[in-house]
């Protein structure tokens, strides 16, 4: 049951993101923050994939400098202070990594005219974030081979649903900006 907090935190992460992006609402945006932060480290400390794919997530955008405003301040707080409270379950540490680096790529992509103004493809690759959802899948596929990443089908389809549910968040801000 704890699985639909996969979409709820990829949906709350693109509302707490763009309330302060295209509403001017930063305060609507901490709070959408905290709750995905809240949702995203509840899931990380029930499941070991969860825990490498947001441990992976949070290690990448702050690499690639993407916490940058409030709302990513309260969700990155109570992310953490949630697996402090919560203890992780064991997990792979290669899939950590493996998680971070994609983040970190797709945060690095994502909005970089640099990027954006060489290719078509690149700019969709970007835009929605296949780095990471190419290593989950790759993860599970190991898993599948025999070894021991934690991750597995379910995996890869509650994180498409997480990806949904966060575009699915872009979409409304979209349609309330009109």
């Amino acid at each position: 049951m704890i699985e639909v907090l996969y979409p709820v935190s990829g949906f709350l992460m693109k509302i707490a993101d763009e309330c302060e992006d295209e509403w001017e609402m930063p305060r609507t945006g901490m709070v959408a923050g905290a709750l995905c932060g809240a949702s995203a480290g509840l899931l990380s400390v029930s499941d070991p994939a969860a825990a490498c794919i947001f441990l992976g997530i949070f290690a990448g955008t702050l690499l690639s400098f993407k916490v940058d405003c409030m709302s990513h301040a309260a969700a990155a707080l109570v992310f953490v202070l949630f697996i402090l409270a919560g203890g992780l379950p064991v997990i792979s540490i290669p899939a950590v990594l493996m998680c971070t680096l994609a983040a970190y790529l797709d945060e690095y992509g994502n909005d970089n005219p640099v990027i954006y103004g060489k290719s078509r493809i690149l700019r969709l690759f970007f835009d929605y974030r296949f780095s990471l959802k190419i290593v989950i899948v790759l993860l599970a596929i190991l898993s599948l081979a025999g070894f021991k990443t934690g991750f597995g089908p379910l995996t890869v389809i509650l994180f498409l649903l997480f990806e949904a549910a966060y575009e699915l968040g872009g979409r409304v801000v979209h349609q309330g900006a009109e």
